[in-house]
């Protein structure tokens, strides 16, 4: 019974539903509240089964996801009971779209394409298993986080991307931007980038003129993370010399 977007088989009882859903756009609604779980359920003859229906939702949004992303967790939203569609004949066709940054949660508009017709939107919720690290101890504004300082803990967090630390080498040069208490999930944004000057240290002043680099020794006289201007004092001229943090352990310098 081909119909142009969502075919229903409604029952005396159901008729305003039925026709309150085709007017609002054929959308799978979820009110628990209001009425069982699809799949509390039994299968009808000629109905679809809307446990499929999120399942085709799912399995298309894993497909785009991996295997470039690991330990995905897809969840489709449950589809009220009372929403009843013809059974689909064919494959039950999916468009959904990638999600973008932090985005936990994208709808797929799943539809039959056959002799019967219609579409649903399903929203699918989107989790990844990470890795996280936690304070041990509390630190304040200022202060490297060593190893010991924390430990690692397995979290299923919202979306595809992590605000969190993963590794404890990530740990390594940075120092924390605020204070930070104890049993607290260490955050990228709480730490300074990483350090390739440490003030006291030996380093290469580097530059360039002319198609032709010269080098010479210095001493860096401040903490420097990447393209941060530092002072270093020129270990042949004991001149004071400012440059660019360029790499671990290497000055630019620009005439």
């Amino acid at each position: 019974m081909p119909v142009n977007s969502l075919t229903l088989f409604p029952s005396p009882s159901r008729h305003l539903l039925g026709a309150a859903l085709i007017g609002f756009g054929l959308l799978g609604l979820n009110s628990p509240a209001r009425s069982q779980t699809a799949e509390a359920v039994a299968a009808e003859p000629g109905v679809q089964s809307l446990a499929a229906v999120r399942k085709a939702a799912e399995s298309a949004l894993r497909r785009q996801i991996e295997p470039a992303a690991k330990d995905v967790v897809l969840e489709a939203a449950n589809l009220d009971a009372r929403l009843r569609l013809a059974a689909c004949p064919a494959p039950l066709a999916v468009d959904v779209a990638l999600p973008r940054g932090t985005q936990s949660r994208v709808l797929a508009r799943v539809a039959c394409k056959n002799t019967v017709a219609w579409t649903v939107n399903v929203p699918v919720d989107i989790h990844r298993k990470s890795d996280v690290l936690i304070m041990r101890r509390a630190v304040g504004r200022g202060e490297t986080i060593a190893i010991a300082d924390v430990v690692v803990q397995q979290r299923v967090l919202p979306g595809l991307t992590s605000p969190y630390v993963a590794r404890p080498a990530d740990l390594a040069g940075r120092l924390t931007r605020r204070p930070i208490s104890e049993g607290t999930a260490l955050t990228a944004d709480a730490l300074d980038a990483p350090l390739l000057i440490h003030r006291g240290e030996s380093v290469v002043l580097a530059a360039r003129a002319g198609g032709v680099e010269v080098r010479a020794p210095g001493v860096a006289m401040a903490d420097a993370a990447a393209e941060q201007r530092v002072r270093v004092r020129n270990l042949n001229s004991l001149k004071v010399i400012e440059g660019v943090a360029d790499t671990a352990g290497v000055v630019r310098v620009n005439f």
